[in-house]
């Protein structure tokens, strides 16, 4: 049985949400980001308050924070910026979450870049960590805000910022991501949780992490419907708890030291070792260089994401310095605030 459609009527998203109008308009269309709005409506009993995410938030744990055994920075870090975690819950992205999380920003990068940034997040285990703040003191108007101003940008370091002190070998391998602001939590969440690849089976992980369980749960943290976090004074089980579970993926990945001078040292034994034959010419060159041109970094990438003989994290970082500076001249479709 047929009949003329049913329209319903248009939902845009709260201003309160995102002081981006040009990001209120696109994700006005953004399906993940409805998906993180039905979650959220459902985790608040009909209604997503505006004083309950003023407090709510996340980080999310990239894999070179595990191979890396950059868990306790990150957590002490946080920790001492008055954030309170509310739990942490392992995910696996594809290749395109990857592409849906970052798609905004990264359509401003070469396709050589884009590739880089795959092998290194599809490379282990991510661990989404709610986060709950108080702002008592006015720190930021969002407890995302202040995520994104305390973490810094891996493109300007140099400062006292999360980013700063962890130390990244290059902007691909960050160690932490963090939404900009309430809108993105509401949509990278339902990515990271329910998004594409998600369902795959994952024979070797955990049980991941899923939207209305996380939505709920941070939720419930900042205070339901009322708006009063619960903390700071509140017992520090979540974040020990967090911390056991994400330090207990040490014992179950080699450790790397993410340096980029001794991985190309590696590198170059390894080829001199004929440890992968058959890579081209510019991919060589590129490893004894430790540069490559903009024209032939995605068959350089390309290749190296092939070269499984050869260390996951050596090729990882290799191609993160290689094409870690490499534009596109587009603009980004959303610009992050600064």
């Amino acid at each position: 049985m047929t009949g003329p459609a049913r329209v319903l009527a248009a939902e845009t998203v709260p201003p309160w949400l995102s002081l981006d109008p040009r990001k209120r308009a696109i994700y006005s269309d953004d399906l993940y980001f409805w998906e993180g709005w039905a979650a959220f409506t459902a985790a608040g009993s009909g209604e997503v308050a505006e004083a309950v995410f003023r407090h709510l938030t996340f980080v999310l744990i990239k894999p070179e924070a595990i191979v890396g055994r950059r868990i306790d920075p990150i957590l002490g870090f946080l920790g001492a910026r008055g954030f309170g975690v509310v739990g942490a819950w392992p995910v696996r992205l594809s290749r395109h979450a990857v592409k849906a999380l970052w798609g905004y920003q990264i359509n401003s990068t070469s396709l050589a870049w884009v590739h880089s940034l795959e092998l290194g997040i599809t490379a282990g285990e991510l661990f989404v960590v709610g986060l709950t703040h108080a702002l008592e003191r006015g720190e930021a108007g969002t407890a995302a805000e202040l995520l994104r101003l305390s973490k810094g940008t891996s493109a300007r370091p140099g400062g006292d910022a999360l980013r700063d002190r962890l130390k990244c070998p290059a902007r691909l391998l960050s160690f932490v991501h963090a939404p900009d602001e309430p809108a993105d939590v509401i949509r990278e969440l339902a990515i990271v949780c329910d998004g594409p690849g998600q369902g795959e089976a994952q024979p070797l992980a955990a049980p991941g992490a899923r939207l209305a369980e996380v939505a709920g749960a941070l939720v419930r943290a900042a205070g339901g419907l009322g708006g009063r976090p619960d903390h700071p004074v509140r017992p520090d089980h979540p974040a020990r708890s967090a911390r056991t579970i994400m330090t207990s993926r040490y014992a179950q990945v080699a450790p790397h030291d993410l340096d980029v001078d001794a991985t190309f040292r590696r590198m170059r034994g390894y080829l001199r070792a004929g440890l992968q034959p058959g890579l081209p010419p510019e991919t060589w060159a590129a490893i004894e260089q430790g540069w490559t041109e903009p024209e032939q970094a995605l068959e350089v990438v390309t290749s190296l994401e092939r070269a499984h003989a050869l260390p996951l994290w050596d090729r990882i970082v290799t191609v993160a310095h290689l094409t870690d500076t490499f534009r596109n001249g587009r603009p980004m479709l959303i610009t992050p605030p600064v």
